[in-house]
């Protein structure tokens, strides 16, 4: 059974296995919503190692450009030494 946001109706008698019925309909909502929540936890968990993974390799590729960036200028002096 579902469980019935509407049971039990005022001024109803009190019954254990409807009553049972609602708190097991309950119970199967809140294990399927952890469920949905582990879930997503792990999928977030994976996403933030390739986002580091990524931010690894921009600051390695941000490294190689300031390499770069000073392996060309020695490359100019030496070029304008020898032309000089």
């Amino acid at each position: 059974m579902p469980f019935d946001p509407n049971w039990p109706p005022l001024n109803a008698e009190i019954e254990s296995a409807p009553f049972r019925n609602q708190f097991n309909a309950l119970k199967a909502l809140n294990d399927g919503l952890q469920a949905t929540v582990d879930s997503q936890q792990t999928q977030i968990t994976a996403q933030q190692v390739t986002i580091d993974d990524l931010q690894s390799n921009v600051n390695d590729l941000s490294l190689q450009s300031g390499d770069n960036a000073q392996a060309i200028k020695d490359l100019q002096d030496r070029v304008t030494a020898l032309e000089g």
